[in-house]
């Protein structure tokens, strides 16, 4: 199944840490190379020449702000931009997510958030874009609960899974229309 990415504003997120990327060898350890991420990546590029990077998958990502440099042309050398206490934690965690990505090529359990709230807000994202898309409810519920799921109940004497895509597709058009800042505090 292919990630799906949203990419946000770094001042609604203090979790987003702007970088430096610096050319190295890639023989020198701890380089940070996209060509060898595991998990999928996007890359934009605004006209300033900023890189907004996103790495990860549905339920957790890394989220950095290229000022300078680039991380496409292969192995950098990150310099990290940490000014302030205001948002340092949530700072922290990123490059704690990040590190682990260079070295072990994944996310740890330990890093991930495990709230709930996140990952439905992940899964209406989903559900409204696939139906923004064109993608039907059975579609749409095929591809967040498994198809085996969907041919066992879709037809069944309960409506649950397509009331369940439809509650997802509405709460994913509240968080799009503004009711995400309700979840960033």
């Amino acid at each position: 199944m292919e990630a799906v990415f949203a990419v946000w504003r770094a001042d609604s997120d203090p979790a987003v840490v702007k970088v430096e990327a610096i050319p190295r060898d890639p023989d020198e350890p701890l380089t940070f190379d996209l060509g060898k991420m595991a998990l999928a990546a996007l890359v934009l590029r605004d006209p300033s020449g900023t890189e907004h990077l996103l790495i990860g998958d549905d339920v957790c990502q890394v989220r950095l702000d290229v000022m300078a440099g680039t991380v496409l042309d292969g192995p950098v050398q990150l310099r990290y931009h940490l000014a302030g206490s205001v948002g340092l934690e949530a700072k922290l965690l990123t490059l704690q997510r990040l590190v682990a990505l260079m070295r072990f090529g994944r996310i740890p359990r330990r890093l991930v958030p495990q709230d709930q709230r996140t990952r439905r807000c992940m899964m209406a994202l989903r559900a409204l874009d696939a139906r923004r898309a064109g993608a039907t409810h059975r579609e749409i519920a095929a591809v967040l609960f498994g198809e085996a799921t969907v041919d066992a109940d879709w037809n069944g004497r309960s409506a649950y899974l397509r009331c369940r895509v439809q509650r997802l597709i509405r709460l994913g058009e509240t968080l799009v229309a503004g009711g995400y800042r309700r979840l960033l505090g």
